[in-house]
């Protein structure tokens, strides 16, 4: 008789709390709780028990990221990233989560970025005095792509639609070809960003996938942290490209 294998697993306390679809390796939940003292988490054979399950904790006991994840289940649905990052990495691609965002857009901004390729994951990050959300958001990418060594296969994962929609919906191509202008005729903003970011996609094959911003994935959750303290650092250099805007 064949054994069930569970499907779920949720980490409520952690070094990443949120939703796992499997225990092993780099994108399981094992990493997460393993050594990790007063760790809270379970697994799951289907959907309906995770969720059932949850709803049974303490109120004050579930992370934001997964009150997040409970409330959409009853209104998205399933996307298949997780198989899709799976299928990405055995065949040698690069996984690439990015965030960014700055306090008062603008004001003190960061960006961060998880890397995860041959088995390795890596996290990057870095601040800005004076920027925007917009820009924090391609820098991320843009800082992530630079660190690759090697042409690589990219599935680049942000929760920015004004930057996987300039790729996806082909804006970006648009934008080149008018000269870095909008169809008004006007500038399009942060060219000097896009512009780098271009050059990097030449290199690099890059498919680019957007996720709801806290939505109890762990890579998404991780680097919106490392965004926000990066962005409270007290030796950031200033936006050059934001400051020339005039």
């Amino acid at each position: 008789m064949s054994q069930r294998k569970k499907s779920i697993y949720i980490v409520l306390r952690g070094r990443q709390p949120g939703v796992y679809s499997r225990w092993e390796g780099l994108q399981g939940a094992q990493a997460q709780v393993e050594g990790f003292g007063g760790a809270v988490y379970k697994g799951f054979f289907n959907l309906e028990e995770a969720i059932n399950w949850v709803k049974e904790q303490p109120a004050d006991h579930i992370p934001p990221s997964i009150k997040a994840w409970l409330a959409e289940q009853s209104t998205s649905p399933r996307d298949g990233l997780n198989e899709k990052i799976e299928r990405h990495l055995e065949q040698g691609g690069v996984v690439i989560f990015t965030d960014g965002s700055a306090s008062g857009n603008p004001g003190r901004g960061g960006y961060a970025a998880v890397i995860i390729q041959s088995g390795k994951r890596e996290e990057i990050s870095g601040g800005f005095l004076h920027t925007t959300n917009n820009r924090m958001e391609l820098y991320a990418c843009i800082a992530a792509l630079e660190r690759l060594s090697n042409p690589s296969r990219v599935l680049l994962i942000t929760d920015s639609a004004y930057v996987a929609r300039a790729f996806t919906e082909g804006w970006l191509q648009q934008w080149a070809r008018r000269d870095w202008r909008r169809k008004d005729g006007e500038p399009v903003e942060n060219p000097d960003l896009w512009q780098r970011l271009d050059r990097l996609c030449k290199i690099h094959s890059v498919e680019f996938h957007w996720i709801k911003g806290h939505n109890a994935r762990p890579e998404n959750e991780r680097c919106d942290q490392l965004a926000s303290s990066a962005a409270r650092k007290t030796d950031l250099p200033a936006d050059e490209g934001y400051l020339a805007r005039g």
